[in-house]
């Protein structure tokens, strides 16, 4: 038997794999394929960075099950960035320069992704994006070490406005996070609105980590807008829902939000039911993959995935299968290539990674947060698909056709 076939039959063996001579295991080890996640694990942005762990978690169970990549085991290396942009930079350096990673994910902020994207051709790392909203990632600010697996902001602004098209509603209140990602889903909102002859009638950017809103729901109610597109990230869409409720501003204003997010729909409860918007993965999207995918997530969490769960599973498969493609983990070239171009069977169906822009083209949906006595909480209700190709911006753009 070849070394590398003797390996692998050690890991799918699972405990047989205590038998394996103790040099070997430790060989075994050392070539393990390194992914480093700085992501956001402490703070108001933390369930973000924990569906990424979460995904990871149950992705390295299912990679040791079918004896690692390229007969190689999956190691996750994580460190908390604590939303902090500088920060971010320091831990990803640290992962590249100590710990030997070629390759980043889990980053949650867009600001930290910007600054990460930036120095990864210094590095010679690549940097795939599961999380990270920001136009600016595959348009203005592109390189060719960043991938992005995910929906991005403008993308998740247009299904928004393709839905919103068809509405009786008209007039429309923009609040975003003063940051990339808030800023550049409200100016594609705001442009897209304009285009069907509607109105953006107020625009408001709460710095993020905002704790009281008040201010910011009377402006809202005082504009007499029918809907508010809301761009506000973990803790800060909670807090702002919650306020919205008690202030009655939800019986007069329809929020609309750009992400519509499990996390969320679990914490503002019921108060929240009726609320539409994006969503970049709705776990009750039905295809058979995403069943199974939903079965065994819950069967290893105890809780169903929300939309960061399903994207970084869905980026981390995307990685592996071009790694294999490529022939190597360490390549980053190779990978680069191998991934340009390529096609991926996602969770919700096919994704494709356009070589001009590394951004991938999948279908959009739009959902809404209704009850349904299956589930312990409120759900995703998908009450629109659009295929890629009308909610992908033109290349290394932000604009549509």
């Amino acid at each position: 038997m070849k070394r590398r076939e003797f390996l692998k039959s050690a890991v799918v063996s699972g405990g047989a794999s205590l038998t394996v001579p103790a040099f070997l295991r430790r060989a075994y080890a050392q070539n393990a394929i390194k992914i480093g996640m700085p992501t956001v694990l402490s703070g108001g942005n933390a369930q973000y960075g924990i569906q990424a762990k979460r995904a990871a978690e149950l992705f390295a169970k299912d990679v040791k099950a079918r004896g690692g990549v390229l007969g190689r085991p999956v190691e996750f290396l994580y460190e908390d960035t604590a939303s902090d942009p500088a920060t971010a930079v320091r831990k990803a350096q640290k992962l590249v320069e100590k710990d030997g990673v070629k390759l980043l994910t889990g980053v949650v902020l867009s600001s930290e992704a910007l600054a990460i994207s930036a120095k990864c051709p210094e590095w010679k790392v690549l940097f795939m994006s599961t999380i990270n909203g920001a136009g600016a990632l595959t348009a203005k600010s592109f390189n060719r070490n960043f991938f992005r697996i995910n929906t991005s902001g403008p993308m998740g602004a247009r299904a928004v406005s393709l839905y919103l098209a068809e509405a009786p509603m008209k007039r429309f209140f923009a609040l975003g996070s003063d940051y990339a990602w808030g800023r550049d889903s409200v100016g594609s909102f705001s442009k897209q609105i304009a285009a069907v002859k509607k109105h953006v009638v107020g625009k408001e950017f709460p710095p993020v980590g905002t704790k009281d809103f008040a201010s910011y729901i009377a402006k809202i109610k005082q504009s007499k807008a029918e809907g508010c597109f809301l761009v506000l990230p973990g803790q800060d869409a909670t807090i702002f829902l919650k306020q919205a409720h008690q202030f009655g501003l939800t019986r007069e204003v329809k929020p609309i939000m750009e992400i519509l997010e499990l996390e969320n729909m679990k914490a503002v409860g019921d108060a929240m039911a009726g609320t539409i918007g994006s969503s970049r993965y709705p776990f009750t999207v039905d295809t058979p993959r995403n069943r199974d995918f939903v079965t065994r997530f819950h069967a290893l969490h105890n809780v169903y995935p929300d939309m960061f769960d399903g994207e970084t599973y869905e980026g981390l498969e995307w990685l592996t299968q071009v790694i294999r493609k490529a022939g190597t983990a360490d390549d980053i070239e190779k990978i680069t290539e191998a991934w340009e171009d390529s096609t991926y069977e996602g969770l919700e169906g096919t994704f494709t990674m356009r070589k001009c822009d590394h951004q991938a083209v999948q279908p959009g949906f739009v959902v809404e947060a209704v009850k349904d006595p299956k589930y312990p909480h409120l759900i995703p209700k998908i009450l629109a698909t659009y295929p890629g190709d009308r909610v992908t911006p033109k290349c290394r753009t932000e604009e549509f056709a």
